[in-house]
């Protein structure tokens, strides 16, 4: 191998943080990759100054891709070419402007299995497709005869969505509209929207308040684009008409158990799907049983497929429980069914909802006591998919002894697992659950189910949040329910995944809470999603779970707690632009903590109003509660939050101008964010740091500053706060006059807020990008 010039060139262009104005010596190097190691991967290392050494002379191999990955993060650079780390024969590319690349979204679920006939509806969907210019798009509205639910419009759209994947290079987008839903209302269209946003990688911050700036978004992503977009169970066109493209280009499938006749004269395709025919039904049955089977019993056979009414979904329940036990002769089967049906003839529902009744309770009560029992829990379900983890705590049973009820459920088709490890149910047969759970389970029953349920939601939460943000002041929490432990999650990266997955089951956990009127369940969930919600900007979703709570304020037990809950939902009102109410709720969180004698909550009051200053742009005002907020918690020996406040004094100093002040109390700010290993803040000291200098005109330790806080901000995966610093940092290296070094910084910047689609900071860069050419 040959001398690795660029690793050492990146090395000693890399400030020391033990030796200011002196570069990084090896050995301080291999201890920050050894400490990056850990904190990123819990992976303890013992590199040192002869290893780092034997890199640059190239005497040993390169490292492999977690090491290298961590040298990028400490050396404060892209690719492994910047250090060397490619083949030299293989010139690195030239720096170029770096667009933000999109997510191309792949949201279909799964294709149905031994999907059966509907070859006329096929060639139609297609054929539809075909007469429309690309130009134009399409809109093809697929209902259903007479209303029926289970005809299998959902199966049709997802075989001929998967079958004609070619037709859509730029990506897929699915959301079920949830018209039907047995739980709870349809899902809102700006729902619907934000999640084929966050598809697209748009960052929260970017995404307006109001729903039709978000549509105006949304139209704009699709814009040109071959995309299929499938709506599924619309209730109404009024559902729909947010959700489609300004333009043409992407196809659009809406299914519904209405004709959604607005849309229709507006020029979308109706198809309208009929029941099966006999032939077609007797074909579903053969792929489930077997053509020996039915054959053999043909008379049976068709009586089965008479009752079915030909509805697919009731054809599948059917054969499902004849195919769990093979030596059950058909003909018993079809008698079951027959008596089921006469004693259901009498309801005013029709012949598609009885037969659809009659199979629904043939089925239920052919299954094993657990699975029954499991079913009829299930009923009790707000969201519309769970985990296998929360359907433990709803049943109050180990995980591990649902797991035969669980495949039990789905041998039945009563349940399906669409992902590894979550649940759904058709919306029908959670209907008949939900029947089943009100007449079969006690109201004791339910209510304990439901308070396990909510207990899983919470305590998961509060563990997640604690991965999240551990130095935030915790609140107080009764045990869990018994039966609902919540789950071991590991580390920071699954915590925010844990989030992001179960968001909208949180989201229900609070309604059933607050429909029961559990008000410190109430409250609680929305602790445990403030942070949550603060860091990924999702600043409407967070005063929704704040607004249930603050209404109840008065009913909840401790003055503290009240105080904290005026608090959050005041800074919740603040960063929806809601100043003055805000102001008046953090002005009597902090009247009631004094009254409770809580010291540490009225340093939180006053942290609260100094952000609430700062966020008006008034850092004057801001200073005083900063100030006040320090005292307290110096007096409370809280280095954490000593650590913050000296950090925000700083803060509004350096806005204020007064450099020294500033400098003062962000660098004990530093040591002390440095001593307790809190590296999230740290990141945010620096950058106050590298502000000073920056106005200071000290530009090599602004330089410092901000390339050890972008390195933070990348360990975090804070990207939103990574480009602000970057192109902070190409600001100093403009006033310094290296203008190639600031070019590049700020065309990194701007990759990244395009990605966000962050708008104002967008412009902002492209001023400063043209300015310079």
């Amino acid at each position: 191998m040959t001398e690795n010039k660029r690793l050492r060139a990146a090395r000693e262009s890399t400030g020391s943080k033990y030796h200011p104005g002196e570069c990084l010596s090896r050995r301080e190097l291999a201890e920050l990759v050894n400490a990056y190691l850990w904190d990123h991967h819990r992976q303890r290392t013992t590199l040192d100054d002869n290893y780092v050494a034997k890199l640059e002379r190239g005497t040993i191999r390169w490292p492999n891709a977690r090491y290298r990955a961590a040298f990028r993060a400490v050396l404060d650079v892209r690719t492994d070419a910047d250090l060397g780390f490619v083949n030299s024969r293989r010139p690195a590319a030239p720096v170029t402007e770096r667009r933000a690349v999109s997510p191309v979204p792949h949201q279909l679920p799964a294709p149905p299995l031994r999907f059966t006939a509907r070859v006329d509806e096929l060639k139609e969907l297609s054929a539809a497709c075909d007469g429309t210019r690309v130009a134009d798009g399409a809109v093809l509205v697929i209902s259903a005869v007479a209303g029926a639910g289970g005809v299998g419009k959902t199966a049709l759209a997802l075989h001929w969505a998967h079958r004609e994947l070619d037709r859509f290079p730029d990506g897929q987008l699915y959301v079920d509209l949830r018209g039907f839903d047995p739980a709870g209302p349809p899902m809102p269209p700006e729902t619907a929207i934000r999640g084929f946003l966050d598809a697209f990688g748009v960052a929260p911050s970017a995404i307006p308040a109001d729903l039709t700036a978000q549509a105006a978004l949304y139209r704009t992503l699709v814009s040109g684009k071959r995309m299929l977009i499938i709506l599924d169970n619309a209730r109404d066109s009024a559902a729909v008409e947010p959700l489609l493209p300004g333009s043409g280009g992407c196809t659009v499938i809406v299914t519904s158990r209405h004709h959604l006749t607005g849309l229709v004269a507006r020029g979308a395709h109706a198809m309208r799907l009929p029941m099966f025919t006999p032939g077609e039904a007797g074909e579903l049955l053969v792929k489930h049983l077997g053509a020996a089977k039915v054959d053999a019993e043909a008379d049976a056979s068709a009586a089965l497929v008479r009752f079915c009414a030909g509805l697919p979904l009731a054809i599948s329940i059917v054969a499902a429980r004849a195919g769990s036990n093979p030596a059950f002769p058909l003909a018993l089967l079809a008698a079951e069914l027959a008596d089921e049906t006469g004693r259901l003839d009498g309801l005013d529902a029709g012949e598609a909802s009885v037969r659809l009744s009659s199979v629904f309770s043939a089925s239920y009560r052919a299954l094993d006591d657990e699975a029954a029992d499991l079913l009829r829990h299930l009923g009790l379900v707000p969201g519309a998919d769970v985990p296998a983890a929360a359907i433990a705590g709803l049943t109050g049973r180990p995980l591990p002894r649902i797991g035969r009820p669980l495949r039990t459920l789905e041998h039945a088709h009563l349940l399906q697992q669409h992902r590894p490890g979550r649940y759904r149910m058709h919306d029908l047969v959670r209907l008949y659950a939900r029947d089943r759970a009100r007449t079969d389970l006690s109201e004791t029953a339910q209510d304990q189910a439901i308070r396990r349920l909510v207990g899983f939601y919470l305590h998961t939460a509060f563990a997640a949040e604690r991965l999240l943000d551990d130095h935030r002041p915790s609140i107080d929490l009764p045990p869990p329910p018994p039966g609902c432990p919540p789950p071991a999650l590991g580390d920071h990266a699954a915590a925010v995944r844990w989030f992001t997955e179960e968001h909208a089951n949180l989201l229900a956990a609070q309604q059933c809470a607050i429909r029961r009127g559990w008000v410190e369940e109430v409250w609680r969930i929305a602790w445990t999603l403030n942070t949550h919600h603060l860091r990924h900007d999702r600043r409407d979703d967070n005063l929704r779970v704040w607004q249930p709570a603050i209404d109840a304020v008065t009913e909840i037990r401790g003055r503290s707690d009240q105080a904290d809950v005026h608090r959050l939902y005041g800074w919740a009102r603040i960063m929806v632009g809601d100043h003055g109410a805000g102001m008046t709720h953090l002005g009597r969180a902090l009247e009631l903590f004094r009254q409770a004698g809580d010291v540490a909550g009225q340093a939180r009051a006053h942290e609260a109003l100094a952000a609430a200053w700062e966020q008006h742009g008034d850092h004057r005002r801001a200073l005083a509660p900063a100030l006040q907020a320090l005292t307290l918690y110096e007096g409370l020996g809280r280095p954490a939050r000593i650590a913050n406040a000296l950090n925000t004094v700083g803060w509004q100093y350096a806005r204020l101008g007064e450099l020294d002040q500033a400098t003062r109390y962000c660098t004990a700010a530093l040591r002390l964010f440095r001593r307790l290993r809190y590296l999230d803040a740290e990141a945010y000291a620096l950058h106050s740091l590298g502000y000073i200098d920056h106005q200071a005109a000290r530009h090599p330790d602004a330089v410092r500053h901000y390339r050890r806080a972008v390195n933070l901000l990348r360990g975090a995966f804070d990207p939103k706060q990574e480009a602000v610093v970057l192109a902070d940092l190409a600001d100093v290296y403009a006033s310094a006059h290296r203008y190639p070094r600031a070019r590049r910084l700020w065309l990194e910047a701007l990759a990244l807020f395009r990605q966000q689609h962050r708008a104002s900071d967008i412009e902002r860069i492209e001023r400063r990008l043209a300015a310079l050419a």
